[in-house]
C-alpha cells in the first residue's frame, strides 16, 4: 500500500455517476490507514459497498461524535438556570429559557 491513499465508506455526500453515494477520507500514513478501518472505513469503493471487514477492524475503536447537538432537557435548563441565579417559572418557555441562560454565561464571561 502507498501512502496518502483515500478511503471510502456508503452511505455518503457525494454521488455515483450510475447511483450510490459514498463519503471519502485520506489516510496519510499506516496508522491513519488501520484506524479508519477499525472504524468503518474500507480501502474501495467496491469494498465499502460490499462491506467487507479487513483484518485490522477487529480492534474495533468508536468513531468521533458527528457534531450531534441534542437539545438540552427542561431540568438541565432548570438546573444550569438555578446554578446562574436566573430567575424562571413554569410559563417560561424551554427556548426563552436557554436564551436567559446564554445571556447570563456572556454577563460572567464579560
Amino acid at each position: 500500500m502507498s501512502f496518502p491513499t483515500i478511503m471510502y465508506r456508503v452511505p455518503g455526500p457525494h454521488k455515483k455517476p450510475r447511483g450510490g453515494t459514498y463519503a471519502y477520507h485520506g489516510a496519510e500514513d499506516q496508522e491513519a490507514f488501520d484506524s479508519l478501518i477499525a472504524k468503518g472505513w474500507f480501502p474501495s469503493y467496491d469494498e465499502a459497498v460490499a462491506g467487507k471487514v479487513g483484518k485490522k477492524a477487529a480492534a474495533k475503536v468508536e468513531d468521533e461524535p458527528i457534531d450531534d447537538v441534542k437539545p438540552y432537557s427542561r431540568a438541565e435548563l432548570e438546573e444550569q438556570a438555578k446554578e446562574l441565579g436566573v430567575s424562571f417559572n413554569a410559563r417560561t418557555s424551554d427556548k426563552k429559557l436557554a436564551e436567559r441562560i446564554i445571556e447570563a454565561i456572556k454577563a460572567l464571561e464579560g
